[in-house]
């Protein structure tokens, strides 16, 4: 397999089928997960952990989380004609995410991470070619939905325009700048967006400001809602359109693993207000599924479903019981 190829790229076949759910855009990644590691290894040293896991990371982790939850998703994403694409493909397929929106890049694959917790976070090792943003590059998906994820870029980004004429509810993130820029001029998309979720680094970086409640505030003059994840200490959320403006604290969990924690955050605020929760229950709502993640409350790799959930919030009381409940009865009964 050659990763170095350059690759051409075959649009799929336009779909005639209703609206789904979601539509998740961005580029995916083979995660090798580990379990925590007690220390790093030095040079030379080889280093064991319990178990290891294969999963679907990048756009697909909003995906997968969604698909959980119950959400009629599909991925618009590039995918290619490797063996990597080859696992790819059946793991997304399994998790109920549909790949009709995707497009596949000849000669080209999908890129593998190495994810390893450790201290309460995570670092990331990852090999094989970029891809070109699908939203840098498609004006519409062929799949059509009713929400649609996507992270910001710097270059242009067409889809969004015309996702937005035909009345497709956009919700943003960012990814973190390694360049150290933080470029205000990325979030001229937001005009396009109907919320925003970064974290609190992003949001203060972006915004100059010095907390993120003062990011919030900047940011909600561009983009009808805003949320700024704060990790352990909770998110802070501003309506504008309703005049909103809302803090809760975090869950806190034994167990840390924080990868995907964020975008899944993202998929259940999705599903939450999707499913028609006011804010402050759909805010609630996201964080328990993503302190379920974080806690590990389905097995490595897999985000939480109903039932897993479920055991998971009746840990904290009937009250986080019941907005799980209730949140997912009313997305099935739409």
């Amino acid at each position: 397999m050659n990763l170095n190829q350059g690759p051409t790229c075959t649009d799929a076949a336009t779909s005639t089928i209703s609206p789904r759910d979601l539509a998740c855009v961005g580029p995916v990644f083979l995660d090798v997960l580990f379990t925590p590691f007690a220390q790093l290894p030095r040079l030379g040293e080889e280093c064991h952990t319990e178990s290891v896991a294969l999963a679907v990371g990048g756009a697909a982790n909003v995906a997968r989380a969604a698909a959980a939850l119950g959400m009629d998703v599909t991925l618009a994403t590039e995918l290619g004609d490797g063996p990597i694409t080859q696992l790819v493909k059946p793991m997304l397929e399994a998790d109920g995410v549909g790949l009709g929106a995707s497009v596949t890049l000849e000669g080209w694959d999908v890129p593998c991470t190495a994810a390893i917790p450790h201290e309460g976070d995570r670092m990331f090792y990852t090999g094989g070619l970029a891809s070109a943003p699908l939203a840098t590059t498609k004006r519409v998906l062929s799949e059509q939905a009713r929400h649609l994820t996507v992270s910001l870029e710097r270059e242009d980004m067409p889809l969004l325009a015309g996702e937005r004429e035909r009345g497709t509810r956009i919700w943003a993130d960012v990814g973190h700048d390694d360049s150290g820029a933080w470029d205000p001029t990325i979030l001229r998309h937001l005009e396009q967006c109907y919320a925003f979720c970064p974290n609190d680094e992003e949001a203060t970086r972006y915004t100059r400001t010095d907390c993120a409640r003062d990011a919030a505030r900047v940011l909600a003059e561009r983009v009808e809602l805003v949320v700024v994840s704060r990790g352990r200490e909770g998110l802070v959320a501003i309506d504008s359109g309703r005049g909103e403006v809302l803090e809760r604290p975090g869950f806190t969990v034994e167990r840390a693993n924080a990868t995907g924690a964020g975008d899944t955050l993202v998929a259940a605020l999705v599903t939450a207000i999707a499913a028609g929760r006011a804010l402050g229950d759909a805010l609630d709502f996201a964080q328990l599924v993503a302190a379920a993640r974080v806690a590990g409350a389905a097995a490595q790799g897999m985000p939480p479903g109903r039932e897993a959930l479920s055991a998971f919030a009746s840990q904290y009381g009937e009250k986080e019981q019941e907005l799980v409940e209730e949140t997912l009865d009313q997305l099935s009964s739409r």
